[in-house]
């Protein structure tokens, strides 16, 4: 069977129609090395500790060799402020001013005004900075250089769809209305080869500070370095997109849009599942079922009956609903929740492990 058939006929569209692009800056660190996730990209202020968001990658780089993502002039090089030792490179991309950002280097083998060319090793990845160990920090900017004003929407590029590991590809969406950390699940699981162990779920996010998204992109999710395959992504109850990306392949997943034509299938009875994962740490998700609208209350205790954790507590319509439960602030240990409605108790156990 061609590979166009066979998309017409999972998809209803030909290979013709694919809009998919290509990466456009090389990894600046091995294949073996692995991006600590899309979800870093423009978080925003509120769920750091920093007055600055977080607006780049991280990279598991352990005093690693760092490459050159691009060619250009080395533009800046110093020992300071959260990124500690750091590099910037200079260039420019469709007459557009481009920079990469290189941060928490533990030794720099270029100077100001260095010419240097797409993949030249450059430094050593290390822990200088605010750094919670060592690894890279990895930006992707337009129109800025080191100490410019920086808060205009769309200057900052998500790394995740500019570089990735050979042979990878990467996805990348819209949610309508999404709001602050709405859950993205894509499966099968995309990332199945090392370094890679699970990767399951993203985050979007409203872009707070006036960042915005990639202006290329205009996404509000993207998830890197995926493996070349057929992918489901879901968010919500309303958002579902099937996709297929290939090596080297940037894929806009609202370009496969495919209507939800089914009615969602009702319980016929209230059902509560095991959460998943479980034992986890330090977040997990609980679903339930319920026949028919109902006021549902679900709640998380200790063994000794205490109520640590509210999680529902409000009408809600009938079908299935998935709730995420981050225990942060809980010690390890056994607990139990609870779905009460319509005068029926539901109970089951789930474990927290730090």
């Amino acid at each position: 069977m061609t590979k166009t058939l066979l998309l017409t006929l999972l998809f209803g569209f030909t290979a013709s129609t694919i809009s998919a692009q290509t990466f456009r800056l090389k990894r600046p660190v091995s294949d073996t090395i692995q991006t600590n996730g899309s979800y870093l990209f423009a978080e925003p202020a509120a769920s750091i500790s920093s007055a600055t968001a977080h607006q780049g990658i991280d990279m598991d780089a352990v005093y690693d060799s760092v490459y050159a993502a691009h060619s250009g002039v080395i533009g800046f090089v110093a020992n300071e402020g959260s990124c500690g030792l750091h590099i910037i490179i200079d260039d420019y991309w469709e007459a557009e001013k481009i920079n990469t950002l290189y941060c928490h280097l533990d030794e720099a083998y270029v100077s100001e005004g260095d010419s240097i060319e797409a993949g030249d090793v450059i430094a050593l990845s290390g822990n200088t900075g605010n750094s919670t160990g060592p690894h890279l920090h990895f930006e992707v900017r337009t129109g800025r250089h080191s100490g410019d004003s920086y808060t205009v929407s769309g200057g900052r590029k998500n790394p995740e769809l500019w570089v990735a590991m050979e042979g990878m590809g990467a996805i990348y969406g819209k949610v309508p209305n999404a709001e602050e950390a709405t859950r993205v699940n894509i499966t099968p699981n995309p990332k199945p080869r090392p370094p890679y162990d699970t990767y399951g779920w993203s985050l979007t996010y409203t872009f707070a500070n006036g960042i915005g998204s990639d202006r290329k992109y205009a996404e509000n999710y993207a998830i890197g370095d995926v493996v070349p395959g057929e992918y489901t992504i879901i968010s919500g109850d309303d958002y579902e997109r099937k996709v297929v990306v290939e090596a080297g392949q940037v894929v806009d997943a609202d370009a496969f849009t495919i209507p939800i034509e089914n009615e969602p299938e009702i319980a016929s009875e209230i059902s509560l599942h095991q959460n998943y994962p479980n034992p986890f740490n330090p977040s997990t998700q609980i679903s339930y079922s319920i026949p028919e609208n109902s006021f549902v209350k679900l709640a998380v205790y200790d063994v000794m009956g205490k109520q640590v954790a509210e999680l529902a507590n409000r009408q809600m319509p009938a079908g299935t609903h998935e709730v995420n439960f981050n225990a942060s602030e809980l010690s390890s240990g056994l607990y139990l929740y609870r779905l009460t409605t319509d005068g029926q108790i539901l109970t089951k156990k789930l474990t927290v492990i730090k």
